[in-house]
């Protein structure tokens, strides 16, 4: 296969899989710390912690340049398209202990053009592509306390595949988070991230999450690190506006051969999103949504095996672009007969794919 059919994945922006910024919620916002919080209250007010949701997004051309081994290689014009859906299972609790699983798809449509070679490596031509993408992530979490204060403990293990029949990639994090300040009004907490992924930056992040809702105007800030910052205004009791900024990775995989790519490959995007959304609750438990604003592309890098982020052979730079969003979800509960169903099928795929060796 000629050198032109993998780059049209490898190096274009946005191709891939949501990922959460590499991490799960359930990092962030662990079921073990929000068991004395109001489920729907917080479905509404972080999306990623609601039962299910659908999105499509649209992008506008973006530009973009690659480099292999610091030698200029192609440049041009991309665009994206995607459709992304996840389901978060309700926790199983016992004593301190919280167990929760998160499933996503991902359908992404991309096309090139304006293509400008500058490499004698090989050639890249206009082309479109679709692309699906599946991913796992199993939750736990625990509430403890140290040196008599309160600690949450979690630990996410992820396994993110383009097909049923093998696992590209598991993935792994920890985190602690201590609650400070927690009032009818704020909530404040701190913490710490480890990750356990090459294609992140820092294999350390802190974790900042504060929340204050001033009584005079209604006005939310919901500060989320390391996923985003938001201002977030009701409008009507089921209508809210939000402005804010909040970070993303996508991932995809390949196997190839040749003297350039030699055996499992994975390429990361890493896009902040800035924009505003509008948000309406309609039937009890269904939230349709609307937004846009500008994507930028903060990372754009191919690693082979044993490759990292630091020493990617392949770095594309994309510049950013605009963007338009449309969705719906669900804040219900469901019922925990369909939840040990589900835990049940995914425990037993996952034996069958590590008995295979897998």
């Amino acid at each position: 296969m000629k050198f032109k059919f993998i780059l049209l994945h490898l190096i274009i922006g946005t191709c891939g899989l949501k990922a959460q910024n590499m991490v799960s919620m359930s990092s962030i916002h662990p079921a073990a710390d929000t068991a004395g919080t109001d489920k729907k209250e917080l479905a509404i007010r972080y999306s990623a912690l609601r039962q299910f949701g659908v999105s499509f997004n649209s992008y506008g051309y973006s530009d973009f340049d690659v480099k292999i081994n610091d030698r200029n290689f192609a440049q041009g014009k991309v665009k994206t398209e995607r459709v992304s859906t996840f389901f978060n299972t309700p926790a199983v609790r016992w004593h301190n202990n919280s167990l929760s699983a998160t499933a996503y798809y991902t359908y992404t449509s991309t096309e090139l053009k304006d293509i400008t070679n500058e490499s004698a490596y090989g050639k890249l031509y206009p082309l479109k592509s679709d692309k699906n993408t599946f991913d796992l992530a199993l939750n736990y979490s625990r509430s403890d306390s140290i040196f008599n204060h309160p600690i949450t403990y979690s630990l996410v293990a992820r396994g993110i595949t383009d097909n049923f029949s093998t696992i590209r990639r598991f993935n792994f994090n920890g985190s602690f988070t201590l609650p400070i300040k927690k009032n009818e009004n704020t909530s404040f907490s701190v913490g710490l991230l480890v990750l356990i992924d090459p294609s992140s930056p820092l294999p350390v992040e802190p974790i900042v999450n504060y929340y204050h809702k001033f009584p005079s105007s209604g006005l939310e800030l919901i500060v989320d690190l390391p996923n985003g910052v938001n201002l977030k205004k009701s409008v009507s009791k089921n209508a809210w506006f939000t402005l804010g900024s909040n970070q993303t990775s996508y991932s995809i995989f390949y196997n190839h051969y040749n003297e350039f790519l030699d055996g499992k490959i994975s390429y990361n995007t890493i896009e902040l999103k800035s924009g505003a959304t509008f948000e309406y609750l309609f039937a009890k438990n269904i939230v349709v949504s609307v937004g846009g604003g500008y994507n930028n592309f903060l990372a754009s890098r191919v690693f082979r095996d044993g490759e990292r982020y630091n020493n990617a052979s392949i770095i594309s730079t994309v510049k950013g672009s605009s963007y338009v969003n449309i969705g719906a979800s669900l804040v219900i509960i469901l019922n925990f007969q369909i939840l040990f169903s589900y835990f049940y099928f995914q425990q037993i795929t996952i034996l069958m794919h590590h008995d295979s060796g897998l």
